[in-house]
């Protein structure tokens, strides 16, 4: 009968730790542990690389001496949460031997003994120094990005501000325009007309008159509205009807307040609606008055 002799459990033993060991060594992300008082215990290969470092100079010291102030403190405050049990990912920066710094993430592992007492932790350390170059980069071409639409912005802004200048300009050449066109009319054309009505004329010549009156009345009535109704020519009495007509008094009741027959408002009236040239157009008066300032 052939006995087969057991596994040497030592030998086992020592490749698997050898295993252990060259994983460790060569991951890609950095691996230490610290003892309850900050002191480094271990560190893998790829950690004294990070930092620029050799295990000599890493081992055995306390890991808050490789940090400036501000990342001491993050690290003091980290270790009071591996106290609790807490093992949440954190970002910290180390100052490499030459003094450059290192963006790294920290995933920290708490470990206890049996009496639950805090004894240290192991902390995988991940390099996210070309990310962080990265997004610096994005958020320094955003900022650009962000100024350049300002200034695109800002110009859009003063060319907005020329072209309302420019048509607030238009509006008023517009305006004067119209207002010399009524002034022409006004002073110019309906003087001649009426004196040639003052004349002996026969049928035909005061048609022509009617209808170079009407014509003109038709040319000009889209400016009147645009302009007070000092400016429509109006005698001061068709002035104060006018006012009455536009806020609704009937011509029996502008007779009373004006102390004036009927018929004599009803004459004002027709001078007044003959005047602003809706004469025979189906325009109501106290709308049209409306409409003027």
């Amino acid at each position: 009968m052939i006995i087969k002799q057991k596994p040497d459990r030592a030998k086992a033993l020592s490749t698997s730790e050898q295993r252990y060991r060259t994983l460790v060594e060569t991951m890609g992300d950095g691996l230490s542990e610290i003892d309850e008082n900050q002191v480094t215990t271990y560190a893998n290969e790829m950690l004294c690389q990070m930092w620029g470092r050799s295990r000599n100079e890493i081992i055995g010291k306390k890991v808050d001496q490789f940090l400036d102030d501000d990342n001491k403190k993050i690290l003091s405050q980290q270790l009071e949460k591996r106290r609790k049990g807490e093992r949440r990912p954190y970002e910290i920066i180390w100052t490499k031997k030459d003094g450059s710094k290192l963006h790294t993430i920290m995933t920290p592992t708490p470990y206890f003994d049996s009496k639950g007492s805090f004894k240290g932790s192991f902390a995988v350390i991940t390099d996210i120094s070309k990310q962080k170059k990265e997004r610096s980069l994005l958020e320094m071409m955003v900022k650009q990005r962000t100024r350049e639409l300002e200034d695109k912005t800002k110009s859009l802004e003063e060319v907005n501000t020329a072209l309302r200048v420019l048509l607030r300009k238009r509006e008023e050449d517009k305006s004067i325009l119209e207002e010399r066109m009524l002034l022409n009319v006004r002073e110019l054309v309906i003087p001649y007309i009426e004196r040639m009505r003052q004349a002996p004329l026969n049928e035909r010549q005061e048609g022509c008159l009617d209808i170079m009156e009407s014509t003109l009345n038709d040319i000009v009535s889209p400016f009147l509205h645009k302009f007070s109704l000092e400016f429509l020519n109006l005698t001061p009495s068709e002035i104060k009807v006018a006012n009455l007509v536009k806020f609704g008094k009937t011509t029996k009741e502008i007779a009373h307040i004006l102390n004036l027959s009927g018929k004599t408002i009803e004459f004002y009236r027709k001078s007044i609606r003959k005047k602003i040239g809706i004469t025979n157009k189906n325009i109501n008066l106290r709308t049209f008055l409306f409409t003027t300032k």
